[in-house]
C-alpha cells in the first residue's frame, strides 16, 4: 500500500513541477536530496528514487543537477538496513534502477557520459549480486 501512495506523490509532484518555473524546479529537487540521509527511513529513500524518476522522465531534472543527484541514486544502489532477523531495502534498490532507466530514456549520451562508468558499475554488481531476484533483473534491465 505504501507504494502505491509514493507512486502517487512522485507522480503529483511531476505533474505541479512541469508547471513551475525552472528556479522552483531546482527547489524541488533540492528538498527531495534531502531525503536521501543515513537518518532517514526507507520510506523516504523509496519516495525519494520515485520523485526523481518522475521528474527526469518529465525533462525536468536539468542536466547541471546530475552531479548532485546521481551520488546520491548510486547510494540508494547499495541501500541495505538490517532490522532484527532479516534487510530492508530492496525496494530502495529496486527504485534506485528506476531512476536510472528513467535517465536513459531522457538523457542522450553526451550528458550522461561522463557518469556512465559508475552508473555500469553499480548497476553490474547489483545485477550480479544482488540476494533479491527483483533487484536483480531490475538492475539487468537498467543495465541493457
Amino acid at each position: 500500500k505504501d507504494t502505491i501512495v509514493r507512486w502517487s506523490a512522485a507522480k503529483g509532484i511531476g505533474r505541479i513541477a512541469s508547471r513551475l518555473p525552472k528556479d522552483m524546479i531546482a527547489d524541488i529537487i533540492d528538498s527531495i536530496l534531502e531525503l536521501f540521509t543515513k537518518t532517514e527511513g526507507d520510506g523516504a529513500w523509496h519516495g525519494g528514487c520515485l520523485a526523481l524518476a518522475e521528474l527526469a522522465w518529465r525533462g525536468l531534472l536539468l542536466p547541471q543537477q546530475l552531479e548532485d543527484v546521481i551520488p546520491k541514486v548510486v547510494e540508494a544502489l547499495q541501500y541495505d538496513v538490517k532490522r532484527g532477523a532479516h534487510s530492508v531495502g530492496s525496494h530502495v534498490r529496486d527504485a534506485g534502477c528506476y531512476v536510472f532507466w528513467a535517465f536513459s530514456r531522457s538523457y542522450s549520451s553526451d550528458i550522461m557520459g561522463q557518469y556512465l562508468p559508475t552508473i555500469a558499475k553499480n548497476l553490474l554488481v547489483l545485477s550480479c549480486f544482488d540476494r533479491e531476484i527483483n533487484c536483480r533483473r531490475a538492475a539487468s534491465a537498467t543495465f541493457q
